[in-house]
């Protein structure tokens, strides 16, 4: 689909849901890696950009001879799984992600927040929060790619140890500051125009703080984080990997319920957790 002259959008397989995304196609230019490895070979011979590294972003990247990343040297399946995982779920996130999305290792060079590529011109963002590295793109000054600003309906993700919530929804007020006409989605439909991308971010942002109300509504009885976690306020259901996702909930919960602790808000009894 193209979206302005020069500028295409490749849907990922499965509409782009994970663990595939949309990517965006610039001159010979390709803006992640996420499509589905069949779709990556045909594109191949250009330039790689990965907004940020998790896997469903990156799984083609080894095809590319060419890339720039938020990361300087070689990435690995081992040294992608220290960063989003706990050691002891390390083996079981490698098994899924390389038979989840084909990511093998690759060797990048590092980009650095402005513009990266001149003509056409590329702007990088950092939009911190859903992991250390993450970046938005800003495309001829028309284009803005949200990376996992994904306007999805499940909202943020912030289940990795380096993520923070409410950090990600400071840097997502960024967006609403740029002057864009066409927002392109790397999860959802692939694209919105200005007006209906603004109420979208702002929908998407919200998310955070409906979590955080869902968690505090079921502390009105005292709950250990394992039975929060059980209950499942952000995932709702796990149809695959549940382990994993487990354990990115976990973390979630984890991190709002340090704030909530420090607001004040809820206290701790004996290891569980109980409205204020």
């Amino acid at each position: 689909m193209e979206v302005i002259k020069g500028v295409r959008v490749i849907e990922g397989l499965n509409r782009g849901k994970f663990p595939y995304c949309n990517v965006v196609k610039v001159g010979e230019v390709v803006i992640d890696a996420g499509a589905g490895i069949e779709v990556m070979r045909k594109l191949r011979d250009k330039k790689l950009i990965l907004s940020h590294l998790h896997p469903d972003h990156s799984s083609g990247a080894w095809l590319f001879k060419e890339i720039l990343a938020p990361e300087e040297g070689k990435v690995t399946l081992d040294s992608l799984a220290r960063r989003f995982v706990t050691p002891e779920l390390i083996e079981t996130w490698k098994r899924f992600i390389s038979t989840a999305t084909g990511l093998r290792e690759f060797e990048c060079e590092r980009y650095e927040e402005g513009v990266i590529i001149e003509e056409p011109e590329i702007a990088a963002i950092s939009v911190k929060g859903h992991t250390i590295d993450h970046h938005v793109f800003l495309i001829e000054q028309k284009v803005l790619f949200g990376g996992d600003v994904d306007l999805t309906s499940f909202g943020p993700f912030y289940g990795n140890p380096e993520a923070d919530p409410y950090l990600f929804e400071k840097e997502i007020n960024k967006l609403l500051d740029l002057d864009f006409e066409v927002f392109v989605s790397a999860h959802s439909k692939p694209v919105f125009g200005k007006e209906e991308a603004v109420s979208k971010i702002m929908e998407f942002k919200n998310k955070i703080k409906e979590r955080e109300d869902k968690i505090l509504a079921l502390l009105e009885e005292p709950r250990s984080i394992d039975k929060i976690v059980e209950l499942s306020p952000i995932y709702g259901r796990k149809p695959y990997a549940k382990e994993i996702l487990d354990f990115f909930e976990k973390i979630m919960v984890e991190k709002h319920i340090k704030k909530l602790e420090k607001e004040g808000k809820i206290r701790e009894e004996d290891g569980k957790y109980v409205k204020a």
